[in-house]
């Protein structure tokens, strides 16, 4: 598939076919994902990534996620997913990648972590599999005992989470509207 392609079919799956991702398919969407463009003063390794590998897994930390927003829900952010007693954090995928990070005052972190989480979406994308951006699972994500559960060094902070899998379907979506452009005098 051609990049530009990738670019406007990309969706953001919200339902996974059972079967597994395989894993080397998963490590090359991560090398993808790794060529990110990142300033010099991010250093060598500017991401870590975090698999967490099989559907019953990701179940059960999706239900953790969901419960922890359930007892204490982000302020100014739409929350009525939590009145859905089915609701799923992690849309029932069989993979969920963390990109993490060591947090600077500059900002870089989250913004290198973003440019590799678009890498990797439009290289899932090519590869005929589906991806979601989940941010509802971050503040999960970021408790202490949640890192030392998924092996996330103290040093790193997850920035950005994305669902990963075969789609059981592929949402229409809406295309935009060529952007206003302002050209400069």
């Amino acid at each position: 598939m051609h990049t530009v392609d990738a670019i406007h079919t990309r969706r953001s799956i919200r339902s996974y076919q059972p079967r597994p991702v395989d894993r080397s398919v998963i490590e090359e969407i991560l090398w993808d994902a790794a060529q990110a463009p990142t300033p010099p003063a991010s250093g060598d390794t500017p991401f870590t990534f975090v698999v967490i590998d099989g559907a019953d897994r990701v179940a059960l930390y999706g239900s953790q996620a969901f419960e922890l927003a359930r007892t204490a829900p982000q302020s100014g952010s739409a929350n009525d997913w939590l009145d859905l007693d089915e609701f799923s954090v992690f849309f029932n995928a069989p993979v969920v990648i963390v990109i993490c990070a060591e947090p600077d005052e500059r900002g870089e972190a989250v913004q290198n972590c973003s440019r590799a989480g678009q890498n990797l979406m439009l290289s899932a994308e090519a590869r005929g599999l589906g991806t979601c951006w989940v941010e509802t699972a971050l503040p999960w994500l970021r408790e202490p005992q949640t890192g030392a559960e998924l092996g996330i060094p103290d040093t790193l902070t997850p920035f950005a989470a994305f669902t990963l899998g075969h789609p059981q379907g592929m949402p229409a979506g809406k295309p935009r509207e060529r952007p206003p452009i302002i050209w400069t005098p």
